[in-house]
């Protein structure tokens, strides 16, 4: 008897658990998407090489949709992201869009995710806020969208094959490592954030409130930078930091101080 009922437990388990996912099917069926095999937690390129990981946590939640386009489209591949409640049709996450870089003027409605030699990557972020009477769907979703609203995060989920990766853009490397702080542009001319780049060549940076000066020492040798009087070499206040251009490095630290073509700075100490 203990068999019987054991028996017809799971019996009972399994058609539970294949009717939601035909459940799930009829309603991404219903809704016209014609969703990708997912399972392996990524989504290769098709026209482009890329490769888009899943997440491990959003993959029994939602739907990626690869969108058929026309050849001479200037947007060459859109993917769907779809959240797929239980027994509700699909509801929009975000769009992904491949675009070739010569037509990404033209095509500046998206937020870039980031840039190669031949493709820009942007995404448009659903704002539609639906409400679900699951709450523990509601949660499961806020979070997705969340994530998907960070735009750094994004970026990690595309990975590329050797050489075809992102372009990195107005960042700064001191002594050849990549230092925390991007680099400001003016008039063309870069501007490096001030502490981030001295404390990555040695310095102890002090700022000093009565004559509005920073104090940079290293070894027994001091700088000092004026930020509010002729001797500050030029130097900038974005929000609350200061910001140098090349001059303070080359006459005054003595570095080198060179740039390349999508404005990444580099700053290297002279030997001796």
């Amino acid at each position: 008897m203990m068999k019987r009922i054991a028996v017809f437990f799971l019996c009972l388990a399994l058609f539970f658990s294949f009717n939601n996912i035909l459940n799930a099917n009829q309603a991404a069926t219903g809704a016209g998407i014609d969703g990708l095999d997912i399972s392996s937690g990524i989504v290769n390129g098709d026209r482009v090489e890329y490769v888009l990981s899943i997440p491990e946590d959003w993959l029994e939640f939602i739907i990626v949709e690869r969108e058929a386009l026309p050849p001479d489209a200037k947007i060459i591949e859109k993917l769907n992201l779809y959240f797929q409640p239980k027994n509700l049709r699909p509801v929009l996450l975000c769009n992904f869009f491949v675009i070739e870089t010569r037509y990404s003027e033209e095509i500046g409605a998206y937020k870039r995710i980031l840039e190669t030699d031949e493709f820009d990557f942007r995404a448009y972020v659903s704002a539609s806020e639906p409400n679900f009477s699951n709450a523990g769907e509601q949660i499961i979703f806020d979070h997705i969208i969340g994530q998907l609203h960070d735009f750094n995060f994004c970026f990690e989920l595309f990975s590329f094959p050797d050489g075809k990766g992102p372009i990195v853009k107005d960042m700064l490397h001191v002594n050849g490592r990549l230092i925390e702080g991007s680099v400001i542009y003016d008039s063309n001319q870069p501007f490096v954030p001030l502490r981030a780049a001295c404390e990555a060549l040695g310095y102890n940076v002090v700022w000093r409130g009565g004559d509005a000066s920073i104090l940079m020492e290293k070894n027994g040798a001091s700088h000092v930078l004026y930020t509010a009087g002729r001797q500050n070499y030029g130097a900038v206040r974005v929000e609350n930091s200061f910001y140098v251009p090349a001059l303070f490095f080359v006459s005054i630290l003595k570095t080198s101080f060179e740039t390349d073509k999508h404005g990444n700075v580099f700053i290297t100490e002279r030997a001796g």
